[in-house]
């Protein structure tokens, strides 16, 4: 057993409540977030030699640090049924999904495997921790934490996402092999979505502490050179319009329900005799054109509550605990006036201005000013404490709470 598995574990800080967005930051190799944004996000890779500082340090003064999670957590996790996992091996290419016994898995030395864990910051504060270091790009685009454990060349074959990715290497070594190809065919005799002519034109050996950022579309491969090598991929995700498109009309649909006025039947006593009974009836048209236009589906707010409440619904395999002691509002008050409450790790909140959106569903309209103001705070900063004891007793807080969407810290 290799030496990296022994060094103490790194402890990932806790991301400011206000980012520095125009200040350097090492994360990003000495630019500033909007610099990064301006340079390179959507556009072009960046490598970053010791985004995670602390690994380098440790090292000179030679005390390395380890991931933040064993492998022997993982492999624990990989167990689970709450869990997206699964194992990929070369030689031949294979793909099995979990969840996953100890025994199933490769030990750690042996060659060509990677066992796949998504949405790791529901599994471990660590992951949650560096999710939020990313908080300078809107939480509309998250996707998740994905943690990669793999033996001597394991990897996932040459490949492209359709989104962008920052590659955190956390243990052992990676060589990591990109190129900006147009080819992007993938061969259809395999299991896994590996390209068919993959044309390497840069690559580059990253330690732990390195980081890859790359934009979508960037053919890449990833090869671990260590035997328990992880890497943390902090993904971002990009819906195509049409999706968008039609889960905000289907949302705006629903809401018809709320607008009497339509609940009025098509009326036409001036239609007059006609000689074209197949066609639709012009007056028809003109009333429906009226109430679209009454309806305003030309303007795009009109689509943003469905599109908000649709970007802030969880990933299918999310898992909310909803069974808790506290029975009240009155002890959940009192409890929110001593303690911190935070969002879920897989609760997503967005916000259209001062509305909030919560798992897929508008947590401010009726609620009283206060408690539109604590959403707020938590869709900001996530997390909240009233110690001012001013929220009041009929507020979507608790029902969230009691869903198991919102948890004390």
């Amino acid at each position: 057993m290799t030496s990296f598995y022994l060094s103490k574990p790194y402890d990932p800080p806790q991301a400011p409540q206000n980012l520095p967005l125009d200040c350097p930051w090492a994360l990003l190799g000495g630019i500033s977030p909007q610099q990064f944004m301006k340079r390179h996000w959507h556009k072009k890779p960046l490598l970053i030699r010791g985004a995670v500082p602390a690994f380098a340090l440790a090292k000179q003064i030679g005390e390395p640090l380890g991931s933040p999670i064993s492998p022997e957590e993982l492999l624990k996790i990989a167990g689970s049924d709450l869990v997206e996992a699964r194992l990929i091996q070369a030689k031949p290419w294979s793909i099995t999904h979990g969840p996953f016994k100890k025994k199933s898995i490769p030990s750690l030395d042996s060659p060509d495997w990677t066992l796949l864990l998504q949405s790791m910051e529901a599994q471990h504060p660590a992951a949650a921790k560096v999710l939020a270091w990313f908080r300078f790009i809107p939480d509309a685009r998250l996707d998740d934490l994905m943690i990669s454990i793999a033996g001597p060349g394991g990897g996932v074959g040459p490949h492209f996402d359709s989104y962008d990715v920052f590659l955190i290497q956390m243990s052992g070594r990676r060589k990591w092999r990109i190129s900006e190809q147009s080819d992007l065919t993938l061969n259809p005799d395999l299991p896994l979505k590996i390209l068919q002519d993959f044309k390497v034109e840069q690559e580059w050996d990253l330690e732990p502490g390195d980081m890859l950022y790359l934009p979508p579309h960037i053919a890449h491969e990833g090869i671990a050179l260590d035997a328990g090598c992880q890497t943390w991929s902090v993904g971002f995700r990009a819906q195509s319009f049409k999706e968008m498109l039609q889960e905000g009309l289907w949302r705006l649909a629903e809401s018809l329900e709320d607008i009497p006025g339509l609940e009025q039947h098509f009326a036409d006593p001036k239609q007059q005799a006609t000689s074209s009974a197949e066609q639709l009836p012009e007056e028809l048209i003109q009333q429906v054109a009226q109430k679209l236009q009454g309806l305003k589906l030309d303007q795009v707010e009109t689509f943003l509550p469905g599109i908000a409440a649709y970007l802030s619904e969880p990933k299918p395999q999310a898992y909310f605990d909803g069974s808790i002691n506290i029975q009240s509002l009155e002890e959940f008050k009192r409890l929110l006036e001593k303690q911190v409450l935070i969002p879920h790790p897989q609760t997503r909140l967005i916000a259209i201005g001062k509305t909030i959106y919560c798992n897929g569903e508008n947590m401010t309209a009726g609620q009283t000013a206060s408690t539109a103001r604590a959403w707020y705070t938590l869709a900001a900063h996530k997390q909240l404490i009233d110690r001012s004891g001013k929220i009041g007793l009929d507020n979507s807080l608790f029902e969230a709470f009691k869903a198991g969407w919102l948890n004390f810290k």
